[in-house]
């Protein structure tokens, strides 16, 4: 293979798909030719339903496509609560997750990670809330973020050094279940501000032009990951060597440049080397 890569010019894409097609896949995905991925739509735009068509669509949802298509397996996705894709990859109801999901320290006893965005948090607030110009204004007031992510220690954290350690009042946190009721909590005032990735706050923004507005830079750093089981790593390896392949041809950065996520482009593929966020 080789030999007749090399011998053609046109050889480099050869040699890339016998790259990733010499992967091996676990034998019952090998033989299904499926792999099943739990994603939490509502995350625009790494993966929300089409209001026309009510198919998935964002970044995650044509990245796995791609992930498959080297692979030579069909991409099943299944849709759940944030908090409900955890259980569902540790009980083998799914192979991996693929939707927004950190890759943690606290999460890597359960999980193995390929890393493949770069992510953080970032607050956001409603345009009228002229009394909140910076975040350390938020200090003795609610935000909401998302149930079952790392935001709500992220943002404790936050609150512990720059409200309390500054002699204020913290910053009190509340979940909820998806970003429309997070958009709800804002506008009907139970929270001052929310907290989501950096990833996420443009699209956010962009749903109702003039409504939100993003509140500072984000405030930390972290690393987006495919999740699978600890003892998945023949998976795990298969799966990273084909998103080497689709970084290799292109494909990563033409999904990056429709998306609009220059900012969290992360082409090293690393595994388990997310920061605590």
């Amino acid at each position: 293979m080789r030999g007749k890569c090399l011998g053609m010019l046109v050889g480099m894409g050869c040699c890339i798909a016998a790259a990733a097609s010499a992967q091996t896949l676990p034998a019952d995905i090998a033989e299904s030719k499926v792999i099943r991925i739990a994603l939490n739509t509502g995350y625009p735009p790494l993966e929300m339903r089409n209001p026309q068509t009510n198919e998935f669509e964002g970044f995650d949802v044509d990245l796995a496509k791609a992930i498959g298509a080297k692979l030579g397996v069909k991409v099943e996705h299944q849709d759940g609560a944030f908090e409900v894709m955890t259980p569902a990859l540790q009980s083998g109801r799914v192979d991996m997750i693929m939707s927004g999901f950190y890759d943690t320290p606290k999460r890597r006893p359960m999980f193995t990670f390929i890393d493949y965005l770069k992510a953080g948090a970032q607050f956001y607030a409603l345009t009228s809330a002229t009394d909140i110009k910076e975040p350390a204004d938020l200090c003795g007031k609610t935000v909401t973020t998302q149930r079952g992510s790392s935001y709500p220690d992220t943002i404790k954290a936050w609150s512990d050094t720059n409200c309390v350690g500054a002699g204020k009042e913290p910053i009190t946190v509340i979940v909820d279940t998806d970003t429309g009721q997070q958009l709800t909590n804002l506008k009907t005032e139970r929270a001052a501000a929310a907290v989501q990735g950096l990833e996420a706050v443009p699209a956010i923004i962009q749903i109702e032009p003039g409504v939100f507005r993003p509140l500072g830079e984000p405030f930390s750093s972290a690393l987006m990951g495919i999740a699978f089981r600890a003892e998945s790593t023949e998976l795990r390896d298969a799966v990273a060597g084909a998103l080497k392949a689709v970084i290799a041809d292109g494909t990563y950065d033409e999904l990056i440049k429709k998306w609009k996520l220059d900012l969290s482009a992360y082409k090293e593929v690393s595994f388990d080397a997310g920061p605590q966020p």
